[in-house]
């Protein structure tokens, strides 16, 4: 296993240092995760990836980090994509959305997507504020399924 500063620093050196620097500050070492994962397959997608998003996307400057993310949460439980919900769940924390707001626009997003894909990421979102220490939630006493 690679060295994680020495890595982290190759990185820096071979990438956009801007939209590493982007990535790392919305969503921590779990960005880097999936930087060094993409280096080691294709490293021109790679660059394309940080270049279009980190650096272009993520810094247009027109919405703050904070209602940026917001967003990508709303875009992720309606595209019913729930490997990075919790990524970006954490990344709106980290920018100072309160879980309250991340909930709201959890909740508002069924408007669009209907309650299945809504419910989904509602437990997604209960299992990691649980998880973060954010939210006092119990497993339902009742069962999972539609046999009553």
């Amino acid at each position: 296993m690679p060295d994680k500063d020495a890595r982290k620093q190759e990185l820096l050196e071979r990438y956009n240092r801007k939209a590493i620097e982007t990535g790392m500050r919305l969503q921590g070492e779990f960005f880097l995760r999936l930087v060094h994962e993409f280096d080691e397959l294709d490293r021109d997608w790679t660059q394309v990836w940080l270049t279009w998003i980190y650096d272009h996307m993520y810094n247009r400057g027109v919405l703050d980090d904070k209602t940026r993310v917001l967003v990508i949460i709303g875009e992720c439980v309606v595209g019913d994509e729930l490997v990075q919900l919790p990524n970006h769940i954490r990344s709106a924390l980290r920018c100072g959305a309160t879980p309250r707001e991340i909930l709201e626009v959890i909740l508002q997003a069924h408007i669009y997507c209907g309650m299945p894909r809504m419910i989904k990421a509602m437990r997604v979102y209960r299992d990691l504020m649980r998880d973060l220490g954010l939210l006092e939630v119990t497993d339902p006493p009742f069962r999972g399924d539609a046999r009553d």
